[in-house]
């Protein structure tokens, strides 16, 4: 770990104009949250300088904005492979460093892991540093009222930038964003607490200094709220200024906690065009580090989502779209601009968007709730009781499902079709092609037969000239072949296509299926064409068990019929980050890989 002990203020900050320019040439070409990181190098450069990590704890909510972090403890000379197969990694992870206590990814997490290890072992300090989205996510809040005042040796860091992914929303954000807890207060409410100690024997005189404690605690509200969970305050700090930040943590780094410590920081700083667009670099593909701008894209799945619930929204004024902070990434932008009354984002609370869709459609509305694969699985509790139970129609758009690439093991969307094809009365759908997609989404919006999944990967959008129109419960045969039977749902439509002339060079001639309707599937296809075929190949980029395959499996039992079906999704293991297409290939989903997967599961039946 780099030592800081003995750096003069000037050195800090030397050393601080260095990292600016790592982070910012390293996710230029790597791509990453360069925005947040930007923002906490002089709070990353003073904790690291009075605190000792090696002994200590460190925890960052989140987790996208450890790269400082990481630079300081052993991992610089590495930075260059973040995000790489094999390099650093994007957000904490103990596998990687023993100076990341716990893995992280998902917002709403550090406080409640930081509780736990700071009550297993009370002589070491642990830091919690959370941005202020991030402390008004439901999972921070029930740890806040569980921490009280019992954890003397934790330290809570409120990161306040004013920007989570995008504009803060919410009263709570409010609430916190209204922290001003100034050291001037804190002294003179110590100075009345004093008073009334000293003279308490005069009852009445007593009375009246008490009432008056209380109408000041009440005049700063939000401090009087957080002061009755046993929270300790000092702010409001410069997360920039060095000198200022240093003797806070020499400060409290002696003091009984738990302290809570607001500080301002400045998203993007150092780098002008991230402090303009803080959104646009919160999390960046490359870019050029001259002008800020990124490469144009190829339309991808969640565009082609975007420019379809505008036509929606336009066609009917019952649709809302409902996002839990991630407006622009899941492609609603437009239509919260043109549509505002009737696009809501919820912030980070996953499953409150559920159970607010849920209120939604149980009033006659046609919700559509747009969320990541990763952070879908926060709301499965409301997926089933308040969704699934009373059979509402709400539409819910899995953003990011399968491998995402390199944003990891934390933010893979491999569980989705085992979540909602386990639960009663939800019909999945994964689009083989932007086609199918479109006109899933048509088929939505009066679709009132219960709740309805629609998912889609990370990928550019693939086109796929056919004229059969998707239906609910239908696959669509997309090329004849013999002998082998290949159905595939999502993006591995385009994976198996890809190699069909390189299958059929070494005598695998196989018909290939559009399996885009998982539940329900196509049960008259599957059961005319079971004996036309040697080999069946259920094909998604997902996990192995509790599968679209397995679903078949469990059908083809049922109807007492004998045939071998070839799962090919992945296997096991967590899938850690790299580029999307290399692990495709490297679990067996693409390419050569893919190629000998196939060959390996035919032999096997052969035996």
């Amino acid at each position: 770990m780099e030592n800081l002990k003995d750096a003069s203020v000037g050195e800090i900050e030397k050393r601080a104009e260095e990292i600016r320019k790592m982070l910012i040439e390293t996710v230029s070409k790597n791509g990453g949250h360069l925005g947040p990181n930007l923002g906490v190098v002089e709070l990353t450069l003073c904790l690291h300088k009075v605190f000792d990590f090696s002994k200590d704890k460190l925890l960052f909510d989140v987790g996208h904005q450890s790269y400082v972090h990481k630079i300081l403890t052993g991992r610089e000379e590495r930075f260059s492979t973040l995000r790489q197969r094999n390099g650093i990694g994007p957000f904490m992870d103990p596998k990687e460093s023993s100076y990341d206590p716990f893995i992280s990814g998902h917002a709403g997490t550090a406080l409640s892991a930081a509780a736990g290890i700071a009550l297993a072992d009370p002589s070491k300090k642990v830091i919690v540093v959370i941005g202020d989205a991030s402390i008004s996510n439901g999972h921070s809040l029930e740890a806040l009222n569980n921490i009280g005042a019992k954890l003397k040796n934790l330290i809570i860091i409120l990161n306040d930038n004013e920007m989570s992914i995008g504009k803060n929303v919410g009263s709570l954000s409010r609430f916190f964003g209204k922290l001003m807890v100034s050291e001037k207060y804190m002294s003179f409410r110590d100075d009345v607490k004093a008073i009334i100690n000293k003279i308490r024997i005069v009852n009445r005189v007593s009375d009246t200094l008490e009432r008056m404690e209380f109408s000041v605690k009440n005049f700063f509200l939000p401090l009087s709220i957080l002061e009755s969970l046993g929270l300790k305050f000092l702010g409001v700090i410069d997360g920039h200024n060095i000198e200022e930040l240093t003797d806070t943590f020499n400060k409290v780094k002696d003091m009984e906690g738990p302290i809570f410590i607001h500080i301002k920081t400045q998203k993007g700083k150092g780098y002008s065009f991230a402090e303009k667009d803080q959104e646009k670099f919160h999390g960046i593909s490359p870019f050029d580090m001259k002008t800020g701008s990124t490469p144009c894209k190829t339309k991808t799945y969640s565009s082609i989502l975007g420019e379809e619930m505008v036509k929606l929204g336009e066609e009917d004024e019952d649709i809302y779209a409902i996002s839990a902070g991630m407006v622009k990434g899941t492609g609603l932008g437009e239509f919260f601009e043109k549509f505002p009354k009737r696009g809501v984002d919820v912030g980070i609370a996953e499953g409150h968007a559920v159970t607010f869709a849920g209120g939604l459609a149980s009033m006659g509305k046609k919700p559509y709730v747009a969320i990541y694969s990763t952070f879908m699985q926060r709301g499965f509790s409301q997926l089933i009781h308040d969704i699934s139970i009373q059979k509402l129609p709400v539409r819910f758009i899995i953003d990011r499902a399968g491998i995402v690439g390199e944003d990891g093991k934390t933010h893979n969307g491999l569980y989705d079709i085992s979540m909602f094809t386990s639960i009663p009365n939800y019909t999945v759908i994964a689009p083989t092609t932007c086609d199918e997609l479109v006109e899933a989404l048509e088929i939505s919006k009066d679709f009132n037969d219960g709740p309805m999944m629609i998912r889609i990967p990370r990928e550019i959008s693939f086109l796929l000239e056919n004229d059969e129109k998707f239906q609910i419960g239908k696959w669509k045969e997309i090329k004849k072949g013999k002998k082998y039977l290949f159905i595939a749902t999502g993006s591995m439509l385009k994976e198996i296509l890809s190699i069909d002339e390189q299958l059929k060079s070494k005598g695998i001639d196989g018909t290939i299926v559009s399996g885009a309707s998982i539940k329900p599937f196509d049960e008259k296809y599957l059961l005319d064409n079971l004996d036309k075929y040697d080999n069946i190949f259920v094909m998604e980029e997902a996990y192995e068990k509790n599968s679209f395959g397995s679903s078949i499996l469990d059908f083809i039992n049922e109807m007492g019929k004998k045939k071998l079906i070839n799962k090919i999704a992945i296997e096991n293991g967590i899938v850690p980050h790299g580029k999307r297409g290399e692990l495709l290939e490297e679990f067996g989903l693409k390419g050569e890989n893919l190629i000998k997967r196939i060959e390996e599961k035919i032999d096997a039946g052969k035996k």
